[in-house]
């Protein structure tokens, strides 16, 4: 029994090392071709794009996942992703441009709706302008931040929906 345990731990250590050697970085050439052949000190691959491949290949230019060679950004079905409708939790991205002068743009998402309240706050605390106050529906979201009337300095935007409060920082330079 104590022979056969040492056996199968001796079999794993000897397969462990060779899972390593099997993955490698497949040529831009090899996929940006069309297709072509591949080999190295533990591999062969013949083919083209959209063959099934075996093993991990992935670089700077190409992934295989699931055994597909494809270049990251092509569609290969013709039916193009339309990304996810709806954020998984509630955010507020960081305004842009940033530095701003006169007029910035801040993202911000909900998962489903609720009542948002987004105010810009000036570096002393002062409520300068409210941004949002109201229901809004689920999704991703753009608000204008118009800034022609403040004057140029650090302002704050601060996001209040449920339990989620944020701020983000902003320079307005004139």
């Amino acid at each position: 029994m104590r022979l056969k345990a040492l056996l199968a731990v001796a079999s794993i250590l000897l397969i462990l090392p060779a899972a390593g050697v099997a993955q490698f970085v497949m040529p831009y050439s090899v996929v940006g071709s069309g297709g072509g052949a591949m080999t190295g000190a533990s591999h062969q691959m013949n083919g083209t794009v959209g063959q099934a491949a075996i093993g991990v290949v992935s670089g700077p230019n190409n992934t295989n996942e699931i055994g597909f060679w494809y270049r990251p950004g092509w569609i290969l079905t013709g039916v193009e992703d339309a990304g996810d409708l709806y954020p998984n939790t509630f955010w507020l991205g960081q305004n842009h441009p940033n530095p701003f002068n006169p007029v910035t743009t801040i993202q911000f998402g909900l998962p489903k709706s609720a009542h948002v309240t987004m105010k810009l706050y000036d570096a002393s605390g002062r409520e300068v302008m409210t941004l949002v106050d109201g229901q809004v529906d689920a999704g991703f979201h753009d608000t204008v931040v118009d800034g022609s009337g403040l004057a140029s300095g650090v302002y704050f935007c601060r996001m209040v929906s449920e339990r989620f409060v944020e701020a983000r920082k902003l320079v307005l330079l004139k």
